[in-house]
C-alpha cells in the first residue's frame, strides 16, 4: 500500500514535470524520477535513526520542477533546438543538479545543527504556499487527464473521449478527497487508486478497447519502447549551458529553501504523529545524502515520507524490509515501466494530483480559518494569489513582506512600558534615617521609573514619549525619570529620535533623565549619538542606582530633608525615644570603627559577632560573583544599622560590607549587648526596639518591592 502511495505519486509529478513540448519524451522523465526516488528511499530507509522510515517525492517542489522546464523548453525553442528528447534529456540534468543542491543545503543544516530555523518561516506563508502549490497541481492533473500541458482547448475538450476522461477524474478526485474523512483507516486511498485502475480495465475489456487504442486517445500513458533504465544525469554536466543556469537559479534557489522548510515541518510532525522523539539534525543530514544520490540521476526533491512512514509504523510496526518496499516496486518499475504503465490510466493519476491539489489549494486554507486569526488567513489567501498569478519567489516574497508588517502592527499593541513605578511605589536599596525615609515617602512621586521591554522601534515608542509628556505636565514637579532597560532586547533610531524629545522636555521642564541597565550595544548607540548631558541626561549601571540618585536628589532639594552629614547612635536614639538616653550611658558600650573608600568592613564568611551603626558616610552589602561586577545588596547610609540580623542569629556573616567613602561607625559587639542586658536592662531593650523597628522597615520595603513586582 505504501509502494502503490509513493510510487503512483513519483509518476504523476514526473508526468508533471515533463509535460508540453516534454511529453513525447516522458520516459526519460519517469527514467529519472524513478531512479531518484528508487535511490533516496534505499538511503533513507537504512539510514535513519528511526526504523520504518519510507521516503517520498517532496510534493512542493514538483510545480517548481516544472516551471524550471518550461523555462528551459522555452529558451531551446528560441535557439531552435525543438527535439522533445534533447529538451528532456537538459530537463532532467537541471531538475538533478537542483536536486543535489538541496541535499548539499540540507547537509550544511544538519552539520552546524540548523534543522530549526526552518521552523520560523511564519505559518500564512507556508499556509499560502501551499495553497499556491495546490492550485498547479490541481491544473496539472487536469492538463495531464486531457493530455493538454500547453492550456486548456475547448475544442478538445469537447470530444466524446475528453468528456469521459474529465468525468472519471473528477469522480475519482472527488472519491479521493472525501472518502479518507468519511472512513479513517489506512487503506482508503490506495483502494481507491487500484479500483480505480481496475474498474477502467474491466470497462475497457467490455468496450473492446486495445492498449494501443487507449493510448492512441490518451486514456493511458504511452506508447513507450525500451527500458526505463539510463545512465546517470551527471554524465551530461560537462555539456551544461552556464548561462541558462544563471537565469534558473531563481528556481533553484526557491526550491531549495521551501524543500527545507518542508522536511524539517515534515520530521516535526513525524515525532508528534509516531509519538517519538529522534535526531531531526541526523534525519536532516540523510534527507541530504539520498537528494545528492538522487540528484546524480536526475531525480526529484525527496525526504522523509510523512503519511506513508505513520502508516508503515502503526499497521506492521517498525520495519526496514517494509520501508524499502516502495524502493522495490520503484525498481520493477524501472525494468517493466512501458509494459506495465500502458495499465495505467491518465485518469488516476491526475485524479492524485487534483486530490492533493484541491485539498492544498482550498480545505487547509478553510481549516485553517476556522482556528487561525483572520489577519494570518488574509496574508495565506495573499500568498496563495500572487503565487498563481505573479510566480511563486514573487509569492513568497509579498508573503514575508505581509507577515513582517502584520508582526509589526500586532508587536506595537505589546506595550513598551510594562510597568510606570512613582519613588514612592519602589526605592533604592539604601537604608537611610527615619526622617529621610518620611521625606521620601511625601516626595517620592516626583522621581518616576519606567521599566521598558521588547524591541523600540518606530511603532511603538511613540507611546513612551506621549507617557512621559503627561507626566511632566502633572504635579507634583517631576525630579528625575528613570528608563529601566534590562528587558529591551533593541531599538532603531525612530526610538532614539522619541528619547531625544524626552531630553529635550527634561531641560524644559527642569527635571533630569537616567537610562539604567543599557547593554553594551544600545550604551554605544547612545554615546554615538552624543545623548549624554552632564547633570541632566545620564548613563547609570542599574535601575538600583539610578533610583539611589534619584533619592539623592530629592532629599538634596528638600530643606526640611536634608540628611545631617553626621549622626551618633545616641542623637538616632534620643529621636527615636527622646529623653530616654544620654551619650555618657551608651558610650562605654561602643566602640569608633574609621574606614576609607573600599575598606571592607566584613567579609562573607566571618564570625558574626557585632552589629554597625552608621554615623557619617555609607557602606554598602554586596556579594561577590566569579567573573562578574559584585551584586549589590544593600547601601546604609547615616542612621541606618548593618549586621544586626546575624549578631542576633549568630553564625557567619551572609555578606561582603565595604565602605563607599570615608566613613565613621559605631560597634556594638555581642559582648558588649550582653554586658548592657546585665548592667543597662532599660538601654538594652531600647536598643533592641530601635533595632525591631529599623528591620520591620527593612521587611516593609522588600514586601513593597513584591509587590511591585508581583503586579
Amino acid at each position: 500500500m505504501t509502494a502503490i502511495w509513493t510510487v503512483v505519486a513519483s509518476i504523476a509529478y514526473a508526468t508533471l514535470v515533463f509535460s508540453g513540448p516534454l511529453a513525447p519524451a516522458l520516459a526519460i522523465g519517469l527514467s529519472t524520477v524513478l531512479s531518484g526516488f528508487v535511490i533516496s528511499s534505499v538511503v533513507i530507509a537504512l539510514g535513519s535513526g528511526l526504523t520504518g522510515m519510507t521516503a517520498s517525492n517532496l510534493t512542493v517542489a514538483a510545480p517548481v520542477y516544472a516551471a524550471m522546464g518550461v523555462a528551459i523548453s522555452n529558451e531551446f525553442a528560441r535557439i531552435g533546438v525543438t527535439d522533445p528528447f534533447t529538451q528532456a534529456a537538459a530537463v532532467s540534468l537541471a531538475s538533478g543538479a537542483a536536486t543535489l543542491l538541496t541535499g548539499l543545503f540540507f547537509v550544511a543544516l544538519a552539520s552546524f545543527r540548523l534543522g530549526s530555523l526552518g521552523q520560523l518561516l511564519p505559518y500564512p506563508v507556508i499556509s499560502g504556499y501551499n495553497s499556491g502549490i495546490g492550485w498547479f497541481l490541481l491544473v496539472g492533473g487536469l492538463k495531464l487527464t486531457v493530455d493538454l500541458p500547453l492550456g486548456i482547448d475547448a475544442a478538445h475538450l469537447l470530444e466524446q473521449h475528453s468528456i469521459a476522461q474529465l468525468a472519471a477524474v473528477i469522480f475519482t478526485a472527488t472519491v479521493l478527497v472525501i472518502a479518507p474523512r468519511r472512513v479513517v483507516h489506512w487503506a482508503v486511498l490506495p483502494i481507491i487508486l487500484i479500483a480505480a485502475v481496475l474498474l477502467f480495465q474491466i470497462l475497457r475489456l467490455a468496450a473492446g478497447l486495445d492498449i494501443a487504442t487507449a493510448q492512441a486517445t490518451h486514456w493511458v500513458f504511452g506508447p513507450f519502447t525500451g527500458s526505463f533504465l539510463h545512465l546517470p544525469v551527471i554524465m551530461g554536466v560537462a555539456g551544461m549551458d552556464f548561462d541558462l543556469t544563471r537565469r534558473l537559479a531563481p528556481y533553484i534557489v526557491g526550491s531549495i529553501f521551501i524543500a527545507a522548510v518542508t522536511q524539517i515541518l515534515v520530521l516535526s510532525a513525524l515525532e508528534n504523529d509516531l509519538r517519538r522523539t529522534f535526531a531531526l539534525n541526523h534525519e536532516l543530514m540523510m534527507a541530504g545524502a539520498a537528494n545528492i544520490a538522487g540528484g546524480l540521476v536526475g531525480g526529484l526533491p525527496t525526504g522523509q515520507a510523512l503519511a506513508a512512514t505513520v502508516l508503515l509504523n502503526q499497521q506492521t510496526g517498525p520495519s526496514r524490509f517494509g520501508a524499502l518496499i516502495p524502493a522495490l516496486w520503484g525498481a520493477i518499475l524501472l525494468v517493466a515501466g512501458p509494459t506495465l504503465l500502458a495499465y495505467l490510466p491518465r485518469f488516476a493519476v491526475g485524479a492524485l494530483l487534483i486530490a492533493v491539489g484541491l485539498d492544498r489549494f482550498l480545505i487547509r486554507i478553510f481549516h485553517g480559518a476556522r482556528i487561525n486569526p483572520v489577519l494570518e488567513t488574509v496574508i495565506a489567501v495573499l500568498v496563495s494569489l500572487s503565487i498563481i498569478f505573479f510566480g511563486i519567489l514573487n509569492g513568497m516574497t509579498i508573503g514575508l513582506a505581509a507577515a513582517i508588517v502584520l508582526f509589526a502592527y500586532n508587536y506595537r499593541r505589546i506595550p513598551v512600558v510594562w510597568a510606570t513605578l512613582s519613588g514612592s511605589d519602589v526605592r533604592s536599596n539604601v537604608v537611610r534615617s527615619p526622617d529621610v525615609m518620611r521625606l521620601l515617602e511625601a516626595e517620592g512621586a516626583r522621581v518616576v521609573l519606567f521599566r521598558l521591554q521588547g524591541y523600540l522601534f518606530f511603532l511603538n515608542v511613540s507611546s513612551l514619549r506621549d507617557a512621559v509628556e503627561r507626566r511632566a505636565g502633572e504635579e507634583p514637579a517631576l525630579s528625575d525619570i528613570i528608563f529601566d532597560f534590562r528587558d529591551v532586547v533593541g531599538m532603531d533610531s525612530s526610538a532614539l529620535m522619541a528619547f531625544r524629545r524626552i531630553g529635550q522636555i527634561a531641560e524644559e521642564k527642569n527635571f533630569r533623565v537616567a537610562f539604567a541597565g543599557l547593554d553594551a550595544d544600545l550604551r554605544d548607540f547612545f554615546e554615538r549619538a552624543k545623548m549624554w548631558r552632564e547633570g541632566r541626561v545620564l548613563c547609570i549601571e542599574t535601575a538600583d542606582r539610578a533610583l539611589q540618585l534619584a533619592e539623592d536628589h530629592v532629599v538634596a532639594e528638600s530643606e526640611r530633608g536634608r540628611a545631617p552629614h553626621a549622626l551618633t547612635l545616641s542623637e538616632a536614639l534620643a529621636a527615636f525615644a527622646p529623653g530616654e538616653v544620654s551619650a555618657d550611658r551608651l558610650a562605654r558600650y561602643l566602640e569608633r570603627v574609621e574606614l576609607q573608600p573600599n575598606d571592607v568592613l566584613m567579609h562573607l564568611g566571618d564570625p558574626a559577632d557585632a552589629m554597625f551603626f552608621v554615623e557619617t558616610g555609607q557602606v554598602t552589602a554586596e556579594l561577590q560573583r566569579e567573573g562578574a561586577a559584585p551584586l549589590r545588596l544593600q547601601t546604609s547610609s547615616p542612621g541606618a544599622v548593618t549586621g544586626e540580623i546575624a549578631l542576633f542569629r549568630g553564625g557567619v556573616r551572609t555578606a561582603s560590607v565595604r565602605a563607599e567613602g570615608n566613613c565613621r561607625l559605631a560597634r556594638l559587639s555581642k559582648e558588649a549587648l550582653e554586658r548592657m542586658e546585665r548592667d543597662d536592662p532599660d538601654l538594652a531593650q531600647l536598643i533592641h526596639r530601635f533595632i525591631i523597628v529599623q528591620l520591620a522597615d527593612k521587611v516593609a520595603n522588600t514586601t513593597r518591592i513584591v509587590d511591585v513586582g508581583l503586579h
